[in-house]
């Protein structure tokens, strides 16, 4: 069965995956320095097919709850993870009590959503006084380098087709000032590290969300031509795709 931007859950269940490889490193500063408490209750908003929160099941002892919209989501995360406790709702208004979590995350949701502001105010009302609120990866499209060329016009094209998706290519650089206007405190803000290797985590499906993002705007033959382009950059050592990706995180006060 096909569903978002052409793709089945699997194959989201893989890119989910490979993002929560990308942010690994993050995920255990964070930790460290939130410090959460053994059997601390941790939710994350935009859970998706539960890979975030299995990774983080590695990273510590802690109860693990999720949030999405998406019902077929919820269903592929439970049959993989069924001991976490998910829940099918709008993080713009969670079915939660105030105070509920010890932390909130979300983990590359922001760049989708409606409100983005309204989202961190949920987080922060259902995260308890002195708890946390982390956006752990919001990238900024609009920022993108892709070398060498005409890898460049690659990009342009597929950030320009993520805006007409309706995704913030800017979503990146405003989180310092969302969090802010939460009334967060003990803010801080950062960018992820990046790193070039021969097989880059998640580049198997990387061309998979480049065919569905440019699928009716580029000719098949065309797109071939750019993925050519592509292999060879990366066979050759020349390939540079760095997409600058921020974090967040600030306490309920």
């Amino acid at each position: 069965m096909q569903d978002f931007r052409g793709l089945n859950r699997e194959l989201w269940h893989q890119r989910y995956t490979a993002q929560a490889h990308w942010t690994q490193h993050i995920r255990q500063y964070i930790l460290k320095k939130t410090s959460p408490a053994v059997g601390e209750r941790i939710l994350e908003v935009g859970s998706g097919t539960g890979a975030v929160l299995n990774a983080l099941s590695h990273e510590g002892d802690f109860r693990f709850s999720g949030v999405d919209l998406d019902h077929p989501s919820l269903t592929y995360a439970l049959s993989l993870y069924p001991t976490f406790d998910l829940t099918q709702a709008d993080g713009h208004h969670m079915p939660f009590a105030q105070d509920n979590f010890g932390l909130s995350f979300c983990h590359y949701l922001l760049m989708w959503v409606k409100s983005p502001q309204q989202i961190l105010r949920e987080m922060g009302r259902v995260t308890r006084p002195g708890g946390w609120v982390i956006a752990l990866a919001e990238p900024d499209h609009q920022a993108r380098i892709d070398y060498p060329p005409p890898l460049d016009v690659l990009g342009a094209r597929q950030t320009q087709a993520l805006q007409d998706q309706g995704i913030d290519v800017h979503i990146g650089r405003k989180l310092r000032s969302l969090f802010h206007q939460t009334g967060l405190v003990e803010i801080e803000v950062g960018i992820l590290s990046a790193q070039w290797d021969d097989l880059p985590a998640g580049e198997a499906t990387e061309w998979l969300m480049i065919q569905a993002d440019l699928e009716g705007q580029l000719t098949p033959a065309e797109l071939s031509d750019f993925k050519y382009v592509d292999r060879q950059a990366q066979q050759t050592g020349q390939r540079i795709l760095f997409i600058p990706t921020f974090y967040a995180l600030g306490k309920v006060p």
